[in-house]
């Protein structure tokens, strides 16, 4: 019995510390467990935030390297950097990038202007080489901005060279038309799916498709076709375009006015942008744009080639003209072409004042705002592009 007692006694100490082990390994379990459930949770709550839904994430590569991961102070640094500008520009579907980066560059606050002037010959050679290059154009036409003065000057252009085509009268084709006012137009529906009767991918389609120059008159599609199309769009005022948008939709008198008339009064011009991007097919046309369609609209409008606002533009005769030489649509005479659908609606009464079309239009607004500095750099580093491609003739 006595040895029996010693035994125990002699192992009491290792059967202390074992059971001291298993104790730590068991809270260390729990620590890991109750680690990865507080993970979990985050994640979940995260999700929401940064994939509103599933057409947001099946684009999420798209817009990767755009303002939506990275700040801005930390892209303007990486954009100063000639590694990376020239892989950029090495690279054949680096247009949307590049004028993203050129204006970026230029526009953000407190940026060195050394930078600028560093890089300005590699964004001048590399604009001028897709400008000749890329000759097939599609503009975005925003309702009452001018859009179809534009169509005017492209069928002026397309009288004298007959590769040069432009589609109807409207200078749009059937994806691409109207449902604002369109016949075809469905409450909380959609225009039909383009692909869905093509093999092709959307790009190849548009290209080999579409007349040369080529006017969407709804929503823009995503991603953007900068290897096949140059991009251009024409802005106005939007509480001045608002108004006169109501006024000509009034004066169709089409079914579902109602509807059509939330569409167009609720920031169309950011809708147009956005929603492309944001929203599966089938229900873009019931969209109401909020501050996340904003973002993703600056982030394209920073991505076309050309931006105009005919009553900026009025005011820089120069300006006005080098746009339009580059574009390939410079008129025949000093004063761009008229049309018919001008003034249409103009006595049409409407639901609200001036004030009240301001606050529901406050995105499409700051929208404007954005794109009036775009403008103001783009004067001047189109009058360069002007000058370097006269001087090489």
């Amino acid at each position: 019995m006595t040895t029996f007692s010693r035994s125990r006694g002699r192992h009491r100490p290792c059967q202390l510390s074992t059971a001291l082990s298993s104790l730590v390994r068991l809270r260390l379990r729990l620590i890991g467990i109750g680690f990865m459930l507080l993970m979990a949770i985050s994640f979940v709550r995260i999700i929401p935030l940064i994939m509103p839904n599933y057409f947001w994430q099946t684009h999420k590569k798209y817009y990767s390297s755009s303002s939506f991961s990275t700040s801005k102070e930390r892209r303007r640094d990486a954009l100063c950097n000639k590694t990376l500008l020239e892989a950029l520009f090495s690279s054949s579907a680096g247009a949307e990038d590049a004028n993203t980066m050129r204006r970026m560059i230029a526009l953000s606050p407190g940026n060195n202007t050394s930078c600028y002037k560093q890089y300005l010959p590699m964004f001048v050679n590399y604009t001028l080489n897709r400008i000749r290059h890329v000759k097939r154009h599609i503009n975005l036409h925003i309702p009452k901005s001018g859009g179809t003065s534009l169509c005017q000057l492209a069928k002026q252009y397309s009288n004298k060279n007959s590769k040069f085509t432009t589609g109807n009268s409207g200078c749009w084709e059937g994806h691409f038309l109207p449902l604002w006012c369109n016949p075809a137009f469905v409450p909380g529906g959609d225009r039909e799916d383009w692909l869905s009767e093509a093999d092709a991918s959307f790009c190849d389609a548009m290209d080999t498709t579409l007349p040369t120059f080529v006017m969407n008159e709804n929503y823009l599609d995503h991603p953007l076709c900068t290897q096949q199309r140059l991009y251009s769009i024409v802005l106005r005022d939007p509480v001045d375009r608002v108004m006169s948008h109501e006024r000509h939709l009034l004066n169709f008198e089409r079914e579902n006015e109602e509807e059509r008339l939330q569409l167009i009064r609720n920031n169309y011009i950011v809708w147009a942008l956005s929603s492309g991007a944001t929203t599966e097919h089938g229900k873009r046309l019931s969209v109401v744009p909020v501050r996340e369609h904003l973002e993703i609209a600056k982030d394209t409008l920073s991505k076309f080639d050309f931006l105009l606002d005919l009553s900026t533009l009025a005011q820089n005769e120069t300006c006005y003209k080098n746009m339009l030489d580059l574009m390939g649509l410079a008129p025949n005479e000093q004063t761009p072409p008229g049309h018919d659908m001008k003034g249409i609606g103009k006595g049409e009464e409407i639901a609200f004042s001036r004030e009240e079309y301001r606050k529901m239009n406050l995105l499409d607004i700051e929208l404007h705002e954005y794109a009036q500095r775009i403008i103001t750099h783009d004067c001047e580093f189109y009058s360069i592009v002007r000058e370097r491609m006269d001087f090489e003739k």
